[in-house]
């Protein structure tokens, strides 16, 4: 009986460690994978990890942050959370089909002004989109201002490449 116990023991622990060393796949899982800069009202923020949605499959949104984001942050990173954890997160989408930005989603959160700021309609060309690969597997890309953006109470820009792994459910 001992020995049976044990064993039971034995086989729990082993899935308890593997299922803590393995990272659960989803939105929330977060990627160090993006490089370049983000300044916002001139401070430079460094920008690391990349994020995407995929709910709506034709068009996914991208979140790039600058720190670790939970799950149910993403796409729409929470007010408070910006505010409590100075959270700097640029969002967007994506048309799969076209592989270019579209006006379904677009927000620049920063400690300053938690409510974001919309990052503009694509014709207003405040931004350029380059996708290197988009498949079933990766999404990588640059995204960039074409000139820094300044309004009145606020002013941004942004030079960021990302790599973000695709296919994952929540």
């Amino acid at each position: 009986m001992r020995v049976y116990l044990v064993l039971v023991l034995c086989m729990c622990f082993c899935v308890l460690m593997l299922s803590a060393m393995v990272q659960p796949a989803g939105a929330g899982s977060p990627e160090k994978n993006v490089s370049g800069s983000l300044t916002v009202d001139g401070k430079n923020v460094a920008v690391l990890y990349a994020y995407v949605d995929e709910t709506q499959p034709d068009e996914p949104i991208v979140v790039l942050s600058d720190k670790p984001l939970p799950a149910d942050a993403i796409p729409f990173v929470p007010e408070k959370l910006v505010k409590e954890q100075k959270i700097h997160a640029i969002g967007f989408s994506i048309s799969r089909q076209d592989k270019k930005l579209t006006n379904t989603y677009g927000m620049l959160k920063y400690p300053g002004n938690a409510s974001g700021v919309g990052l503009g309609r694509v014709e207003e060309g405040r931004m350029t989109l380059a996708i290197k690969k988009l498949d079933g597997s990766m999404l990588e890309g640059k995204i960039a201002t074409t000139k820094p953006v300044k309004l009145s109470y606020i002013s941004y820009s942004f030079d960021l490449s990302f790599k973000v792994g695709l296919g994952k459910k929540k």
